[in-house]
């Protein structure tokens, strides 16, 4: 009678990751890690190179190959090299194997539990230097060494954008890259008129982003020489048509939709709320950004023109129903329309277009009084189509009844 061999199926790894040598594969909750790859044939050899039954050698090396179980992991979806280990990203929480001694050895090993935030999405972790960013559940948690060399798991959202984040980017499958030449990290979500979200991490600040186009879809971008490229999509009826994108546009568009940019302040209260303020008078900085006069056309046409329409809100206010906006923006607003780049300060008369403008400027400004008052005031900066605004800071004197 025939015999048939028992057959054992193997599941594909859903995350691996290459350190120190070795290759590790996660599948469900465990974790596999190789011998030190020496050969081809290494790479698939999680076990020790003696045979543990002999009487004579079955002694586990440094360089074996070994199994992890990680028991309280519910799917682990990726892993990542960092620091004296490797970091194990699953749904509920974040797991770090490593050897407190350096390096990483089959008979020395620990495995700890960092965090119980555990990752949203795969392709959110993004490494920026000697910090890791990832994307949970519920806010965008930092992965780093303190000052004792071991590992942290911080919230770095719960004070600033966590509304924001947990109404836009949770559970939406973000995908992130470092920029390493602006020090940013950037995620956006791969859909159509797809949020983003850019985190400077020299200053800690977070820059919201909305792509305007209703037709191209972004995926996940790449760095090449210090420049950020996304692969880009559109999808007709028929096909599908693949290109690739980078963040450069002159005219300020996406993929020819107008971007509208803006910056809105909190609230300033001056430490008062009871008091009623106004102010006297406020001066704002930009960067100047016109190099050239290409023609006239019912005033100059610059080669790189800036712009920035500005409104103040008052009392808190978040509409304008009782009147509490001044300047126009967007049709909405009491008075005038402020703009506050005025790139020809200086007397100027060119003689012939194209013109080299050289005022010998380096920085625009501009004093000008904010009609207005209340407990408190808000300021809104907005770009106009196709015009660029650097902003770079403004200052404001106020007044105040009663004491101060």
């Amino acid at each position: 009678m025939a015999v048939t061999a028992p057959k054992k199926s193997f599941k594909n790894p859903v995350s691996c990751a290459s350190a120190f040598g070795r290759f590790f594969y996660a599948v469900d909750s465990t974790v596999y890690f190789t011998q030190i790859a020496e050969t081809d044939s290494d790479t698939g050899r999680c076990y020790q190179q003696n045979d543990p039954t002999s009487t004579e050698f079955p002694d586990l090396l440094d360089t074996d190959g070994g199994v992890i179980e990680l028991e309280d992991t519910q799917r682990i979806k990726a892993m990542q090299p960092y620091s004296s280990g490797v970091l194990i990203f699953a749904g509920n929480g974040v797991w770090y194997i490593y050897n407190p001694d350096g390096g990483f050895k089959a008979t020395a090993f620990n495995v700890e539990k960092i965090t119980d935030r555990g990752i949203d999405s795969a392709k959110s972790i993004v490494v920026a230097d000697n910090t890791i960013y990832y994307f949970s559940n519920n806010a965008i948690m930092q992965v780093s060494t303190n000052q004792f060399n071991t590992v942290d798991a911080e919230d770095i959202t719960e004070s600033s954008i966590r509304s924001y984040y947990l109404s836009v980017l949770a559970g939406e499958e973000a995908q992130g890259v470092y920029n390493s030449g602006t020090k940013q990290c950037e995620w956006w979500l791969p859909k159509a008129l797809g949020e983003g979200l850019i985190l400077d991490t020299t200053v800690g600040a977070f820059y919201p982003q909305k792509q305007s186009s209703d037709t191209y879809k972004l995926n996940r971008a790449f760095t090449v020489a210090n420049a950020i490229y996304y692969p880009s999509s559109i999808k007709t009826d028929t096909d599908v048509t693949y290109s690739f994108s980078s963040p450069q546009n002159a005219l300020f568009q996406d993929f020819g939709t107008d971007q509208n940019a803006y910056l809105v302040t909190g609230f300033e209260t001056l430490g008062k709320f009871s008091n009623k303020k106004a102010v006297s008078q406020a001066r704002v900085f930009f960067r100047k950004t016109e190099t050239t006069i290409t023609d006239y056309v019912d005033g100059y046409v610059f080669d790189k023109p800036s712009s920035c329409l500005f409104q103040s809100r008052w009392d808190f206010d978040n509409s304008n129903a009782y009147g509490k906006y001044t300047g126009v923006l967007d049709g909405v607003g009491r008075g005038q329309a402020m703009q506050l780049y005025k790139p020809m300060q200086r007397g100027f008369i060119p003689d012939a277009y194209p013109y080299t403008f050289d005022t010998g400027e380096a920085l625009i400004s501009k004093k000008f009084n904010i009609r207005g008052n209340g407990d408190a005031v808000q300021f809104v900066f907005q770009t106009e189509p196709q015009k660029d605004m650097q902003l770079l800071g403004y200052s404001v004197s106020y007044t105040m009844r009663g004491r101060m």
